[in-house]
C-alpha cells in the first residue's frame, strides 16, 4: 500500500496557497505524495485563477469585515474559506489519482462522500466538479497539473454564512439566473446544517482523515515539510500576497470594450473584446470560474488573437482547442460567444 504524507496547515491565504503550488512543484521533483488539510485563518474571499477581482468581489465589504482576497493557482468560482471551512488537498503522481484531472477530481469527491457518509449524511459526486446532499453543494473542487503530477483541492463547509457570501462576492443576474438570495442560499448547505448540531473542526478533521485514506487506498503518515518545501513556500509567499497576482493578473479592459457572459455546463465565462476599427482584434480578455488544462492556456488563446482579422477569429479558435481542454466549453460554444459579442 502507498504511502502519503499527512500535514495540518493553519494560517493566512497566502501561507496556504504559496504551499499549494510549492507542494505541487515538490512532489513532481520526486518528494512523496501528501494529503493535507488547511483552515484560513484569517478568512479570505479566494477567486479562482481565471477570475478578475473586480468582476467577481465587493472589494470594500471584505476590507470592511477584516478579511483577506487572494488568487488561486487553479481554476473554479470564488469562495469563502475560514475557520468553519475545510480545506483539503492532495498532490500526487497522477496514476495514483486515475490518470487524469477529471479523475482525481472524482477520487477527491469520493473522499469527501465517506467523510460525510461516517456522519450520517448522505451524498453524491455532481459533475464537473461539486459534491451535493440532496441537490445542494457542501463542497467544490478543483485540480491542476504539472506534467503526469495533479494537485486536487477542495473544501468541506463545516459550518457557513450565507449573508456573508451574499455581500461579499458580486452575484451576477446571469449566474443567479435573476433569482434573490435568498434563493441563492438553498443552493448550498453544510454539515452542521444537515445533522442539525455543531461539531467540533477536530472532530470533522478526524473523521476526515480516515476516509481520505480509505477513499485513496493509502495509508497516512504524520508529516511535515521538506526543507526544500519549507524554502519554495516561503518564497511564494510573496507572490500570492502580492497585489499585482491578486488584482491585475485577470484586469478587465479599458475603453470600449464589447463584453458578454455566459453560462456553460463546464462555468461562466466572461468576454471582453476591444477592436481597432470593424475587422482588427486588439486585444481579449476571457475570464470565469472554468477549468482549463493546462491552466495557462487562456493566455495563449488571447495573445493569438491579439491583433488578428476578425474573419480569422474561428480559425485561430479551433487551432488553439487542438492542445487544450476545457471541461463543459466546446469550441463551438466559445466560436458563438465571440460572434455573438462582436454582434453589438
Amino acid at each position: 500500500m502507498d504511502s502519503f504524507r499527512f500535514i495540518v496547515e493553519r494560517g493566512p491565504q497566502d501561507l496556504i496557497l504559496a504551499g499549494e503550488e510549492a507542494l505541487l512543484e515538490s512532489v513532481s521533483n520526486g518528494a512523496p505524495p501528501i494529503l493535507r488539510f488547511v483552515i484560513f485563518d484569517p478568512t479570505a474571499v479566494l477567486i479562482g485563477y481565471h477570475q478578475a477581482v473586480e468582476q467577481e468581489v465587493n472589494v470594500d465589504e471584505v476590507k470592511k469585515r477584516g478579511w483577506d482576497i487572494g488568487r488561486r493557482p487553479t481554476g473554479g468560482g470564488a469562495i469563502i474559506m475560514g475557520k468553519d471551512q475545510l480545506g483539503w488537498e492532495i498532490y500526487a503522481d497522477g496514476s495514483l489519482l486515475g490518470g487524469s484531472p477529471e479523475n482525481a477530481i472524482k477520487k477527491g469527491a469520493e473522499g469527501v462522500i465517506k467523510t460525510l457518509q461516517k456522519l450520517g449524511i448522505d451524498a453524491n459526486f455532481r459533475p464537473k466538479n461539486d459534491v451535493e446532499v440532496k441537490g445542494k453543494k457542501i463542497s467544490g473542487i478543483g485540480a491542476f497539473s504539472i506534467g503526469k503530477y495533479i494537485a486536487v483541492t477542495g473544501t468541506i463547509l463545516l459550518d457557513f454564512d450565507a449573508e456573508a457570501l451574499v455581500s461579499t462576492l458580486r452575484l451576477t443576474s446571469e449566474k443567479l439566473k435573476d433569482k434573490l438570495a435568498k434563493d441563492f442560499k438553498e443552493r448550498l448547505t453544510w454539515v452542521s446544517k444537515e445533522l442539525g448540531r455543531s461539531i467540533e473542526m477536530s472532530e470533522l478533521i478526524s473523521i476526515a482523515k480516515d476516509s481520505f485514506s480509505e477513499a485513496l487506498g493509502v495509508k497516512l503518515m504524520e508529516g511535515q515539510y521538506t526543507e526544500e518545501e519549507k524554502k519554495l513556500i516561503s518564497q511564494l509567499r510573496l507572490k500570492y500576497s502580492s497585489p499585482d497576482w491578486i488584482y491585475n493578473l485577470r484586469k478587465p479592459l479599458s475603453g470600449d470594450v464589447k463584453f458578454i457572459e455566459r453560462k456553460f455546463p463546464g462555468g461562466l465565462v466572461r468576454l471582453q473584446v476591444k477592436l481597432a476599427g470593424e475587422s482588427i482584434i486588439e486585444s481579449v480578455l476571457l475570464t470565469g470560474d472554468f477549468f482549463v488544462e493546462p491552466r495557462r492556456a487562456i493566455y495563449d488563446l488571447e495573445s493569438r488573437l491579439k491583433w488578428s482579422r476578425v474573419d480569422e477569429l474561428e480559425e485561430n479558435i479551433r487551432e488553439w482547442y487542438k492542445g487544450i481542454k476545457i471541461i463543459g466549453i466546446s469550441e463551438n460554444d466559445l466560436i458563438s460567444l465571440f460572434n455573438e459579442v462582436l454582434k453589438k
